[in-house]
């Protein structure tokens, strides 16, 4: 499918492995509209396990991620999320990215997301994190560069900014409406780079804010 393979192939590819029970295992979801999955019935021997992207751990060499810095750094962006990034990465034949399964290049992207704070979501994008972003949204978002605004740069500074700008809304404020209203009432700008963060939700992720400030989902 990801190849745009016609769907009588991808359903030729399932009644295929229909006769072949001794092998495979073909398990068929609740909805019609789903695809049937498709699993080995005994594991390669060369099998390592499955690999969970959400895993904060690094196992991998300085050398890769130093290499990966250096590529990123010439201003290459990606659509798709993380999948897409990793997707384009495994397309590109990249030595240093050889070695590596598809899976793990997903790992690494994510941990080029959040651990090593290489890429940053811009306008629909993964992109390098640049000096660039310390005047601009990660969510392509006016943070206030070009004004004479201070930048909100410590936590404490930035509970008494939200505390105000909440006390003039005691409604509630949505977050893609923040940083505009920040501006409105206190005169400052808020960028999620400054505390470390690629997105403006993941600063209310922080222990500090997240046992301050409750988030609600529309709805």
């Amino acid at each position: 499918k990801e190849r745009s393979a016609p769907e009588a192939v991808l359903k030729a590819v399932a009644d295929l492995c229909r006769q072949h029970g001794d092998l495979v295992r073909v398990e068929e979801q609740s909805n019609p509209a789903d695809d049937a999955v498709i699993f080995l019935c005994a594991e390669p021997e060369w099998f390592k396990g499955w690999v969970d992207i959400e895993n904060d751990q690094d196992p991998y060499d300085e050398d890769m991620w130093s290499s990966l810095e250096q590529y990123l750094d010439e201003g290459h962006a990606f659509s798709g999320g993380r999948y897409g990034m990793a997707r384009d990465l495994a397309k590109r034949s990249l030595s240093f990215l050889a070695p590596f399964t598809l899976g793990e290049i997903c790992h690494i992207v994510q941990l080029a997301i959040t651990k090593r704070k290489l890429m940053v979501y811009h306008k629909k994008a993964l992109k390098r994190m640049s000096a660039d972003f310390n005047h601009a949204g990660a969510n392509g978002v006016d943070s206030g560069a070009g004004e004479d605004l201070r930048e909100v740069t410590d936590v404490a500074d930035l509970c008494r900014v939200l505390f105000r700008t909440l006390k003039a809304h005691p409604q509630g404020v949505r977050l893609d409406r923040l940083r505009q209203l920040v501006k409105d009432e206190c005169a400052c700008r808020v960028n999620e780079m400054a505390f470390q963060c690629t997105k403006l939700i993941d600063m209310f992720r922080q222990e500090t804010l997240k046992a301050t400030f409750t988030l609600d989902k529309d709805g």
